[in-house]
């Protein structure tokens, strides 16, 4: 700071900083060295005592005391004879130009004298100064000064009235003539110095100048009046002008953009125009006042519709929660009584029919029956028979009721039963695997027919046929012949169903896949994004991607790749050696491969008796209602299963000379995009894609125009990108959160939405700002998405609660049965779940963020309880992570 103190302060230490480099000047001299930069004092002084003869040669009747003192101090070496002359006469150099200041002053070369006489010379210089502003200002030129300082200092005072007169003078804009009076009277009896007159003599200069400017502001007529009057008011009281006017000129460099403005303001509607007429008076920047405006105009349509619909002011949180758990527990009741009452009337049916009024003996119908289910012998009857007999019986054959649904193939229920529609309803299941011409007989033997299938897998397989060639030289005449032609092309019922103006709907929930990354690249290819996969949770989600692209580079040679079978091998034996194996699936492109895969993991079984122990046991396990065991399939075989990890050989790569060939069998094939979505949608963990194709080949892939279908070739490239770029992804993730420091790991991370919340991104901007707690916006899909999934306040990659922002925005048909579909599946995931209703919210918003605020300090207690019981250290760390959450909340206490 600009004060005496410092001004001391300053002055010692410049005069210390000059005695210690001029020291370090004779040093250099003396040694020839040169000394380091940042060297301290003490060895500064050592070098002295190295140099004994130096000090000595200095204590003539011209050094200091100081030096003496230094001298009696030092101890040997002493310096070399030769030195001694250039020593001698370096002193006597520096020391007589001293000698002779000082002697003009009557001073002997001492630091005491040196002191002294430029304290003298100090004062000398000031008070000249001072009287030199004294003899132009305040007294007549050449006019002796006062004796001592203390007059000189008190004749300034008595003038001080005409210092603060001329300030006066320079501060008002008009000088009147009382003014002009006074300011003659001080001038004619205080002799005003040259300086006062010539600043006098440019005011006409400088009056004629404002006067121009005052001009050419009014004449604009684009400014205000009252802001004019105020800045020539000050201009001409002594204040900047050009600073002001040089941002007019930048600002409203054209007239046009001007009275554009001023026409937007009058098209406004009057509560706007007044708003946006005061941001524009302050100057508020564009982004800040359209900011205000918007969160003004939105509030108050918010306050609107609260008033103007009733039964949005009665909406209370706790009330909503209570509800929707009643009508959540009272859904699941009801199905249950649903089941019961069937059940019940199933079982009354069965006992009307089959048994006499006591109901303690069959009647003829029910022994009918009986004999026909239970004959021995000559008398047992097969089951066409049986079928056959009852089609007689007067009422309908009882062993339909008795068993009401039969589950069999096309070619069963052809054989079996009779042409008759015997059945209310028949279901055909993988129907895209069914051909028509074997569902065609089946038809007729119910009255509605439901057909489930995929149009993106499979057709049926149809080996060992001859095509038949028809003519297509006659056209179609009649609408008839037109769809005879039409589906006389359709291979399977599926393809000829939807081809029918029936009734269809859609299977939107992906269920198999356990992450969504494992359907992302089908769900947008093959079915426009429809799919919703239920999200895992995040905590759940590894550093590594579902999706594992293995590079083998090994050889195509004779239909087979060695090295991809090889590395097939090692994926089983690693996934086979875990405490808890998942089932596994292996798949590949063709039939050679597959036994070259067998094979080599028979091979492996012999040299390695714990791996054949693991694989035995693999290939005999069993899921709950179906086989998990370890199968080898090649692509055209594997519909319909399904494993906890699929591993994939891509079988293709370079010859041995090199050469790639892009022939990729029958993914190469047309159809073949839905072999390669069969194939990569098998897998509920994780898919392990083991290729040998060059990265060169798919690493750049031309667009496929719009309206084309892409072809099985493309399908495969672009899905070995996916894999690449989704594996990238995930590093990228792990490395920038591991490197993140805690401090600022806390944001808002805003993910893509088709139906995106305002008020979520708004929630989370205010838990971040004042919480320090960040969150992910719109976690998940659109049918599960988790509105905000906030962060643990020192592990940014764990979410501790998730916040769901009035019901679903997913388009559905039944919206409160999707929600609860919905809450109770992000439940099942481990979600904590805390909704806020909005019109809740907007009469309260401080109850509701304590209550979300709530739910994340018990996440956090319930967490640090578990890492309590797991043992000392994770106990440490969970006090750590309390005692932070306290000092989080002082903090939040403080800024509100």
């Amino acid at each position: 700071a600009l004060k005496p103190e410092t001004a001391r302060e300053v002055t010692q230490f410049l005069i210390a900083l000059n005695a210690r480099l001029d020291l370090q000047g004779v040093i250099e001299s003396v040694t020839g060295e040169t000394f380091a930069q940042r060297a301290d004092d003490e060895e500064l002084l050592g070098e002295f005592r190295r140099h004994k003869a130096v000090v000595a040669a200095m204590s003539n009747p011209h050094a200091t005391t100081q030096a003496a003192g230094l001298i009696a101090a030092a101890e040997p070496p002493a310096v070399p004879h030769e030195h001694v002359d250039t020593i001698n006469r370096m002193i006597v150099a520096h020391a007589q130009p001293a000698a002779k200041v000082l002697a003009g002053y009557d001073l002997e070369v001492t630091p005491a004298d040196a002191a002294r006489l430029e304290s003298a010379l100090r004062r000398f210089e000031a008070r000249e100064r001072l009287g030199e502003i004294y003899r132009q200002v305040l007294a007549e030129p050449g006019a002796p000064l006062p004796a001592s300082d203390e007059e000189l200092v008190a004749v300034i005072n008595t003038r001080r009235a005409l210092i603060e007169l001329l300030r006066k003078v320079n501060n008002t804009p008009v000088i009147t003539a009382p003014v002009a009076a006074v300011v003659l009277r001080a001038l004619r009896d205080e002799s005003a110095t040259v300086g006062i007159i010539n600043a006098l003599a440019d005011s006409p200069r400088r009056a004629a100048a404002l006067v121009k400017l005052e001009e050419r502001l009014f004449a604009t007529s684009l400014l205000d009046f009252e802001w004019l009057e105020t800045f020539t008011a000050d201009v001409r009281a002594g204040g900047v002008a050009l600073v002001t006017v040089q941002s007019l000129a930048d600002t409203l460099d054209l007239l046009e953009g001007v009275l554009r403005v001023r026409d937007g303001l009058n098209a406004l509607p009057a509560p706007l125009a007044a708003a946006a007429a005061k941001l524009l008076d302050v100057g508020a920047n564009a982004n800040d006042g359209y900011s205000a405006v918007r969160r003004a105009v939105l509030a108050g349509e918010i306050t609107r519709r609260l008033r103007a619909e009733p039964s949005l002011q009665n909406i209370d949180g706790h009330r909503l929660k209570t509800t929707f758990d009643r009508y959540l527990e009272l859904s699941l009741r009801k199905k249950q009584l649903v089941r019961d009452a069937i059940q019940s009337d199933w079982t009354q049916r069965q006992k009307d029919r089959l048994l006499i009024g006591t109901a303690t003996r069959m009647n003829a119908v029910g022994a009918d029956l009986r004999r026909r289910l239970t004959g021995r012998g000559d008398k047992a009857m097969r089951l066409r028979q049986v079928i056959a007999h009852g089609a007689g019986v007067d009422g309908g054959d009882p062993l339909f009721e008795l068993r009401p649904v039969w589950m069999a193939s096309p070619e069963t229920v052809a054989q079996l039963f009779p042409r008759q529609a015997i059945f209310d309803l028949v279901v055909f299941d993988e129907a895209s695997q069914c051909r028509l011409e074997e569902a065609l007989p089946v038809l007729t033997r119910a009255k509605r027919v439901v057909i489930a299938g995929d149009p993106k897998q499979l057709p049926p397989t149809r080996f060992f046929e001859s095509s038949i060639a028809a003519s297509d030289d006659e056209d179609a005449e009649t609408d008839q012949e037109l769809f005879e032609a039409h589906q006389g092309e359709i291979e399977d019922v599926l393809a000829a169903a939807l081809g029918l103006d029936i009734h269809q709907c859609y299977l939107d929930v992906h269920y198999r896949s356990r992450h969504a990354d494992l359907i992302g690249f089908s769900n947008e290819q093959f079915y426009g994004s429809r799919l919703q996969a239920i999200p895992e949770h995040p905590r759940t989600r590894g550093r590594h991607a579902p999706l594992t692209l293995v590079r083998a580079d090994g050889v195509y040679e004779k239909r087979r790749n060695e090295a991809e079978a090889a590395t097939v091998v090692e994926i089983v034996r690693e996934l086979l050696s875990r405490d808890q194996p998942p089932s596994i699936g292996i798949a590949c492109f063709n039939l050679p491969q597959r036994d070259l895969i067998a094979e080599k993991l028979e091979e492996a079984a012999e040299e390695d008796p714990d791996f054949a122990a693991a694989l035995a046991e693999a290939r005999l396990r069993r899921g709950e209602n179906s086989s998990e065991a370890l199968f080898v399939k090649n692509l055209e075989n594997v519909q319909g299963d399904e494993r906890d990890h699929l591993i994939v050989s891509t079988t293709y790569g370079p010859d041995g000379r090199g050469r790639f060939r892009r022939n990729f069998g029958p993914v190469g094939k047309p159809g073949g995009g839905r072999r390669l979505n069969v194939l990569i949608t098998r897998a509920r963990e994780q898919l392990h894609l083991v290729t040998s194709i060059p990265r060169s080949a798919y690493s750049s892939l031309t667009p496929i125009p719009q309206g084309k279908t892409p072809s099985g070739t493309w399908l495969l490239f672009a899905y070995l990108n996916h894999c690449e770029q989704l594996g990238e992804d995930y590093e990228t993730a792990w490395r920038i959160l591991k490197d993140a420091k805690a401090e600022d790991r806390q944001h808002v991370n805003p993910r893509p939405s088709r139906s995106p919340s305002q008020f979520a991104k708004a929630l989370a901007g205010r838990l971040v700002t004042l919480h320090e707690t960040g969150s992910d916006v719109h976690w998940g899909n659109e049918g599960f998405c988790v509105d905000l999934a906030l962060h643990h306040p020192d592990r940014a990659e764990t979410v501790t609660v998730g916040v769901l922002c009035d019901t679903t925005r997913y388009g559905t048909d039944d919206p409160v049965e999707w929600e609860v579909f919905r809450t109770r599946m992000l439940q099942q995931q481990g979600w904590r779940i805390r909704r806020i209703w909005t019109p809740h919210f907007f009469r309260d918003p401080a109850g509701c963020m304590s209550a979300i605020l709530r739910d994340v300090e018990e996440a956090l207690a319930i967490e640090a309880q578990a890492s309590g019981a797991a043992g000392p250290s994770a106990r440490e760390s969970a006090a750590s992570s309390g005692a932070e959450t306290k000092r989080r909340g002082a903090r939040r206490d403080a800024a509100a």
